[in-house]
């Protein structure tokens, strides 16, 4: 069958099943295309390119959200991410593929929460998205900083509370699902706690995640954790964003990614945004990832990422932007840069290598 064909029938069918959902409820469409020339430089030999890229703010979707009133208070309602490269127009690698960021269908009432069931964000997202200095946003962000391993759950239900006085919560459970031995391979749990009044937030989160601990006939499984907490403090003539985070890694050192090989692995961040004029902003922030992991003849790994951008919104929902940002990896450690679009990761591929990166760019919310 022609791939490209067959996407394309797949959209038509998920837009003509949208439009025929609105003769009985409120349906939205939606999204954001952010592309960029981006000058990279992994910091490996002959590791300079200039490329266009896509996903440096926010990824690229198309958002189709559906809403019903039902009865005493509730809404049942249903939501479904489309993701996609702005650069090329192909769908997004990996599990994020076609509907992979989101795909959830759900109740919800004002005085009983949301319940929801399917695949979206887990609770550390929002404290990532909280505690950054751009929403999880340009390269720098402190999910590049934490380099955190699941923000996204499938089989999943997923609770968030109503808000009470300013504090809510949201709560996961991921089935597995695996289909042989360990059969809670896989299996996931998270609960997480947001304040937010006035000019304050505060927020944090705990997941885990049952892995196999070896390969082969060694079938044990334990569970594999990521925690982190954070704030924000908006001043008027600058928000200040701080954090924290910590990843328990059990699985082999051979399956883990290259960035992040320690079983324990601490990183915190400082950033702030300063207003610029009436339509400017500009992003600061700096983290430190460390790790554990003692290889002989070689440093506990550590790196230090700093950054910056300044954003111009042409209106309310187009802006133009440009993003730097480095790594400073000491020789123990080849920590990866991460932009908004976790995919497009500048990671070098020999420790002690300095990755950078200069993007320039435009995106519009639509």
């Amino acid at each position: 069958m022609n791939r490209p064909y067959h996407r394309l029938s797949l959209i038509a069918a998920a837009v003509l099943t949208v439009a025929a959902a609105g003769a009985h409820g409120q349906v939205t469409i939606s999204g954001a295309v952010d592309t960029s020339v981006e000058m990279v430089n992994t910091g490996d030999p002959n590791g300079k390119v200039t490329q266009l890229g896509t996903g440096t703010t926010t990824s690229g979707r198309i958002v189709f959200a559906g809403r019903e009133k039902l009865d005493a208070g509730l809404d049942a309602f249903f939501r479904l991410d489309l993701g996609f490269r702005g650069d090329s127009g192909d769908m997004l690698p990996g599990a994020n593929a076609f509907f992979g960021r989101t795909a959830i269908v759900g109740v919800e009432g004002r005085d009983w929460g949301q319940l929801a069931l399917g695949r979206t964000g887990t609770p550390l997202t929002p404290m990532l998205n909280q505690t950054d200095f751009g929403n999880i946003g340009y390269y720098g962000n402190n999910g590049s900083i934490s380099q955190n391993l699941i923000g996204r759950t499938s089989n999943g239900v997923f609770y968030t509370s109503p808000n009470f006085s300013g504090l809510t919560a949201r709560a996961a459970y991921g089935f597995g699902e695996a289909v042989n031995a360990p059969r809670d391979q896989g299996t996931f749990k998270a609960l997480g706690l947001y304040y937010a009044k006035g000019n304050l937030t505060l927020t944090g989160a705990f997941q885990t995640s049952r892995e196999r601990t070896a390969t082969g006939a060694n079938l044990t499984v334990a569970n594999q954790t990521e925690q982190g907490f954070g704030g924000k403090y908006d001043f008027g003539v600058v928000a200040v964003n701080a954090g924290w985070y910590k990843i328990h890694q059990v699985t082999p050192v051979a399956s883990r990614d290259r960035a992040i090989p320690s079983d324990n692995t601490t990183s915190y961040w400082l950033g702030a945004v300063v207003p610029v004029g009436a339509a400017g902003k500009l992003g600061l922030q700096v983290g430190q990832t460390k790790g554990d992991l003692k290889a002989a003849g070689l440093p506990e790994p550590k790196g230090t990422t700093m950054a910056a951008y300044y954003n111009y919104a042409l209106s309310k929902r187009s802006s133009l932007y440009v993003n730097y940002a480095r790594v400073d990896n000491n020789a123990g450690s080849k920590l990866s840069l991460i932009p908004a679009a976790y995919f497009a990761r500048i990671r070098p591929t020999l420790n002690g290598s300095d990755p950078s990166v200069l993007a320039i760019g435009s995106v519009h919310l639509f």
